[in-house]
């Protein structure tokens, strides 16, 4: 699997050093499709689709929201349930579908086309991307973006809250259409930019890979792997993010080649620095003791001795420069 090309890597890295600055920090660490973290019933019923928003809210710190969702039908008929009690309206939306609102209430209304409520794994990403919509609202952070960087961000602050697992299963969904198997998402960033967002959240805050590739699909898995040898290979750059941002945001570093562990414990890959004179001058010498008798030193081979008198004279024509 391959990489994000360097500019959507560099995009990566100043977008979540913008967003570790505004807060977005897990509150309860890496959210995994288990029932540990979502252990309510689910059967697509109003009620339980507003517990599972309640839930993604929990996770995120954003309990206190008030939130109406809207199940929008395919004829553009909506009905709405509070997330609170469960119980359905009859408000109506317009016929497009939009995904999140901010109400002049400070309320949010979220939409969800009927056809999401049969895909837990479809309905459970919409309603992360939702609440990171808002937390990106909440924190201003969302201001402090330009506007081309919004919509991605969204996927990029779901991780960065402990979603990761979640929206990078949702960037890559295997579906039956009348053409055979196709592949849709539900996220803005594609699978390999999320897949290293997910790797750079780890190192972040010292999850195992293991942990968090336990829960992945195939080839979200797959790109995750290949993230994890990148970011390993490129620790500091990582810290970077926390401290020293302002140099994450005016590209103020260089990225290394990723290289897997038994590569970096070996040096393998690294370039070698380029061979000095001193370099010359000392395994010259080296050779010359190991030559020479313990019992009776022989003299030193005039060729030899033209050669480092040539050496040496180098050596400290440099160190007087």
């Amino acid at each position: 699997m391959d990489l994000p090309d360097e500019p959507q890597i560099r995009w990566i890295l100043r977008t979540t050093a913008a967003l570790l600055q505004h807060s977005a920090e897990p509150v309860h660490g890496l959210v995994q499709p288990t029932a540990e973290f979502f252990p309510d019933p689910y059967d697509g019923s109003p009620s339980t689709v507003a517990a599972l928003m309640t839930r993604v809210q929990e996770h995120a710190g954003l309990q206190d929201l008030q939130v109406e969702l809207a199940v929008v039908t395919p004829e553009g008929e909506a009905r709405t349930v509070s997330c609170s009690s469960g119980a359905c309206g009859g408000a109506a939306l317009d016929t497009k579908l939009d995904r999140v609102a901010r109400l002049g209430d400070g309320s949010y209304r979220v939409a969800v086309a009927a056809g999401e409520l049969r895909n837990p794994t479809v309905l459970t990403t919409a309603f992360v991307r939702a609440v990171s919509f808002m937390f990106l609202t909440e924190s201003c952070a969302s201001d402090a973006l330009l506007p081309p960087d919004r919509e991605p961000a969204v996927d990029l602050a779901a991780v960065l809250l402990g979603f990761g697992v979640l929206v990078t299963n949702g960037s890559y969904l295997y579906a039956k259409g009348c053409g055979g198997v196709q592949v849709h998402s539900a996220t803005k960033m594609p699978v390999d930019e999320l897949a290293l967002a997910l790797a750079i959240y780890c190192r972040l805050h010292g999850v195992p890979d293991r942990t968090a590739a336990r829960h992945l699909e195939v080839t979200p898995r797959a790109h995750f792997d290949e993230s994890t040898v990148w970011a390993s290979s490129n620790l500091a750059l990582v810290r970077m993010l926390r401290a020293a941002p302002e140099r994450i945001a005016a590209d103020d570093y260089a990225i290394g080649a990723s290289r897997s562990w038994l590569a970096r414990a070996l040096g393998l890959g690294k370039s070698r620095p380029a061979r000095t004179a001193e370099d010359d001058l000392r395994e010259l010498e080296r050779s010359i003791e190991l030559g020479a008798g313990a019992a009776k030193p022989r003299a030193m081979d005039e060729g030899k001795a033209k050669k480092l008198a040539e050496i040496r004279a180098l050596v400290d024509e440099s160190l007087e420069s």
